[in-house]
């Protein structure tokens, strides 16, 4: 598909991924754009290119599974994401107040606490996220026992024990979803002790900006929907001062993604491996963008009206 946005590849030794710059005149406000547990792939991409041709200059992280990046996703510091907000920011094109932090699956758990440890994110949008941080995934090739996937200022970050309560596959994560439902197993989530859920429960009330969370019905994954409760519960908590929002699409799964990629070969009632049907997905990726985009722009170009009727 022709793309009007100018992309390069970043290889550095502070930060990894593509930028795809902003069409039209600038400066643009700057996103991250965050993979999920399969690593970088072409529907990020995909999103960030439709990002830049809405006039924002996105940067496609790559935080493992790269070159000069960890082999898995374990250990991975909250701070690669903050010099990579300030590489972006360091971009001639861009704006230097704020960024957005946009993420799907994982990378929507990791655009929560980069939002909530990182002043310069003004905005959050989460596709199948989780409001507890979960571990490393020992599904994953490299990783070997269970950890945190995430630490701050060294440490680890405190996340649901997942391999407490579900069996998972060394054969991947299509082969943990197929045992862990065969087994009606009640899950990591409802297994943990409150103590366990209060710990891995991410402060998103200390995000200074708009959140909006997006969630699948049908995921087999993981419930996204009640993952998003929790942080959409405590916003709500908190007296969260900025719009807040969780859309959940009962019939979709996980592969809530890239809006108008519908391929016509694909029967639209046939099931995602994911959850959902291709159309009922296709359909919620649909809505979601335009949701996203109004809350990205709440968060960044409207940002001081926004706050004004806040007032």
């Amino acid at each position: 598909m022709r793309s009007f946005a100018q992309t390069r590849d970043v290889c550095q030794q502070d930060v990894a991924g593509r930028l795809y710059e902003g069409v039209g005149p600038g400066p643009h406000h700057g996103m991250l754009v965050l993979h999920g547990g399969g690593g970088g792939g072409r529907y990020e991409q995909e999103y960030a290119r439709y990002l830049a041709e809405h006039g924002y200059t996105a940067f496609c992280v790559e935080y493992f599974g790269s070159t000069g990046t960890p082999d898995a996703l374990t250990q991975i510091p909250l701070s690669y994401f903050e010099r990579a907000i300030e590489w972006l920011i360091d971009q001639p094109d861009v704006k230097s107040e704020r960024v957005g932090a946009v993420g799907f699956s994982r990378g929507g758990e990791a655009a929560l606490l980069v939002g909530t440890h990182c002043e310069r994110v003004g905005v959050v949008v989460g596709y199948v996220p989780s409001g507890l941080a979960f571990p490393a995934p020992t599904w994953m090739d490299g990783v070997d026992e269970e950890v945190a996937a995430w630490t701050v200022d060294g440490e680890p970050v405190p996340y649901i024990p997942v391999d407490e309560f579900v069996e998972t596959s060394d054969k991947g994560l299509e082969a943990t979803i197929e045992q862990t439902e065969a087994a009606d197993g009640s899950g990591a989530v409802e297994g943990a002790t409150h103590s366990q859920r209060a710990q891995a429960t991410i402060e998103v009330e200390q995000i200074d900006g708009p959140v909006l969370l997006i969630s699948g019905g049908a995921d087999r994954v993981w419930p996204s929907p009640a993952l998003s409760s929790v942080a959409i519960e405590r916003l709500a908590a908190n007296d969260h001062p900025w719009p807040y929002q969780h859309r959940s699409f009962p019939e979709a799964g996980h592969a809530i993604r890239v809006p108008y990629r519908f391929d016509e070969t694909d029967d639209p009632t046939t099931h995602h491996r994911f959850g959902g049907t291709n159309e009922a997905n296709a359909q919620a990726s649909a809505e979601a963008w335009w949701t996203a985009l109004d809350y990205l722009r709440r968060g960044l170009t409207d940002r001081e009206e926004c706050n004004k009727q806040l007032l």
